[in-house]
């Protein structure tokens, strides 16, 4: 008797309303959550239906649209039929082609062709900005670029506006240089301190020779969106391809490359913003996952040869 009256409909307005489920949000948080956005009457008659129907695991993260007058049974389906708006999370350090694929594959209509046409076009590498995304499904190339690029506004510009005008520094340098910090270190110590070298090399006219320049060069010739998949980050160089010719290639030209070869995340970002001043000039990331550090030439090769 209970149990039947808990999963009628709350009654009041038809109107939808907004109902988000977080990643990794359990079912328990989910019946809390709904009783409080009063679309259902019990938590608890949410959570025994759910598991008598088998469907407590096949809730899906997402945003849906909810009333008061779907019964409970109606709540819970609709909750593992998959959302209006999907969760997309861009990682830091991939190439816009690499959150081109990641659209492919998690579902939205994305043009290969348009998507690294519009990339290129309007300079959006380095401005993805790597965050968790609620996008609706139905969205088209243009409606995804400006949710994302609304948010690289919100955080990585506007949240930092007075480290911004600290530097002064413009915003392809410090996006360019964040770039390559994103790919050469995995730690916010490590970040801070690569950025301050490789600020001391520009400074002091040094190639910055940064191996995932090289890297973003090598699959710019034999990479394609079109041919995916791709080892877009390979690890291994050789010294034919750090001897060839491209304006991302730092061994041979000194200064920046033309532009970011990735897109970095916040901490990288502030990393380039606020550097770690030290007497290094030198860093490698050894096979040990620890990067090694050196003042001097001759230490640098000692870490190679201890730790490469």
């Amino acid at each position: 008797m209970w149990l039947g009256v808990s999963l009628r409909p709350v009654g009041g307005s038809s109107n939808n309303t907004s109902f988000v489920i977080d990643k990794g949000e359990g079912v328990s948080e989910i019946a809390a959550r709904l009783k409080e956005q009063n679309l259902i009457k019990d938590e608890i008659s949410f959570k025994i239906w759910t598991i008598a129907a088998g469907i407590a695991r096949k809730i899906k993260a997402g945003n849906y649209y909810l009333s008061g007058s779907m019964t409970t049974p109606e709540i819970a389906q609709t909750l593992t039929k998959g959302p209006a708006d999907r969760w997309l999370t861009i990682i830091e350090g991939l190439r816009a082609e690499q959150i081109g694929e990641l659209l492919i594959r998690e579902g939205f209509a994305i043009d290969p062709g348009e998507w690294v046409k519009e990339i290129k076009t309007e300079k959006l590498e380095g401005q993805l900005f790597p965050d968790s995304y609620l996008i609706p499904q139905s969205s088209t190339q243009a409606a995804i670029l400006k949710i994302i690029k609304k948010n690289f506004q919100k955080k990585a510009i506007s949240g930092l506006e007075d480290e911004w005008a600290t530097s002064g520094k413009d915003q392809n340098f410090i996006l360019t240089l964040a770039s390559l910090v994103e790919r050469e270190a995995k730690t916010e110590k490590d970040r801070a301190l690569v950025a301050g070298i490789l600020l001391k090399r520009l400074e002091a006219d040094w190639p910055l020779q940064v191996d995932a320049s090289v890297q973003y060069a090598v699959a710019s010739r034999g990479c394609s969106l079109l041919k995916s998949p791709c080892d877009w980050w390979s690890g291994e160089l050789t010294q034919k391809d750090l001897q060839s010719e491209s304006p991302y290639n730092t061994y041979l030209n000194k200064g920046l490359p033309p532009g970011p070869i990735c897109n970095p995340g916040l901490s990288s970002i502030k990393a380039v913003l606020s550097p770690t001043p030290s007497s290094y000039w030198y860093y490698i990331s050894g096979k040990d996952g620890v990067m090694h550090y050196a003042k001097t030439s001759e230490e640098h090769q000692e870490n190679i040869q201890k730790f490469l």
